[in-house]
Parts: C-alpha cells; sequence; structure tokens
C-alpha cells in the first residue's frame, strides 16, 4: 500500500489517501467531463481520503443518485469522486505528489462510459472499455476491470 499527498491548486484543501496499485479509469461521462473540462482520469483510492490537520474542509454535493463530488471551497478544485453505494473514491491522479518513478507507474486499466466520448478524444492502448451500462452493472458487485 502506498499513501499519497494531495492537494488543490489553491492549497487550502490538503488530503492524504491510501492505493494499492497505480491503476488509471478514464471516466467519459457527461456529469465527468463538466466536472474536469474535458476526460476524467482516476486512481482508485483505499477507504475515504482524509483531510489534513490544517486543511480547509471540503465541500460537496450529490452529482447523481450513485455519487457525490467534492471540491476545495477556496478555489473549486474536484478532489475527489465518491460512489456512495460502494464507498469508493475515486482521486485525479493529478492532485497526488508522485515522483517522477511512481509517475511512470500509472497505467491507463480502463475507459469507462465509451458512449459518450467525443469523436475526437481516442486514447490508445490494450485496456479495458465499458458503456455506462456495463460499468454500472459491475459497480454492484464493486469490480472495475475484469
Amino acid at each position: 500500500m502506498h499513501i499519497f499527498k494531495g492537494r488543490c491548486l489553491c492549497g487550502m484543501s490538503q488530503f492524504s489517501v491510501s492505493l494499492t496499485n497505480f491503476d488509471v479509469y478514464a471516466c467519459h461521462c457527461t456529469l465527468c467531463q463538466k466536472w474536469s473540462g474535458g476526460i476524467a482520469m482516476y486512481l482508485e483510492a483505499q477507504g475515504h481520503p482524509l483531510v489534513e490537520d490544517d486543511s480547509i474542509a471540503p465541500s460537496h454535493f450529490s452529482s447523481s443518485p450513485r455519487g457525490e463530488r467534492w471540491f476545495c471551497p477556496g478555489c473549486g478544485c474536484p478532489l475527489w469522486f465518491e460512489l456512495t453505494s460502494a464507498s469508493r473514491y475515486f482521486i485525479p491522479w493529478t492532485l497526488l505528489e508522485m515522483s517522477e518513478d511512481e509517475r511512470r507507474r500509472l497505467v491507463l486499466a480502463a475507459e469507462i462510459y465509451t458512449e459518450t466520448q467525443p469523436a475526437f478524444w481516442g486514447l490508445t492502448g490494450q485496456y479495458a472499455r465499458f458503456s455506462g451500462a456495463e460499468i454500472e452493472a459491475q459497480d454492484k458487485s464493486c469490480l472495475l476491470t475484469p
């Protein structure tokens, strides 16, 4: 298990998360597109992110019946997405303080909600691709990749 510190753009919201792997999930759902300004790329945390003692408490809102989005109240930076039914937490990998060696270990594990992926946005490589219906069916059993 690896523990990483993360922070928003302005530095007011700081947290730490535990990761067991470096699998990145690229989400193309329309909510994540609005949330991230494009494609959202997440790492799954093991357990709830821990807000640092000297940090401002993050704000959140329910973006759908399936999840809540947490963000910095200072700069509005997205901090994490919580899949509420399964208590799963997805962190934008770009917020985490990682060494160059750790960044090289990141691997694209899956693209999800591929039916709403813009035609001009194409990722390459060998990894799983799931529609929204497929990933939501897998979420019920807390699986993300086969």
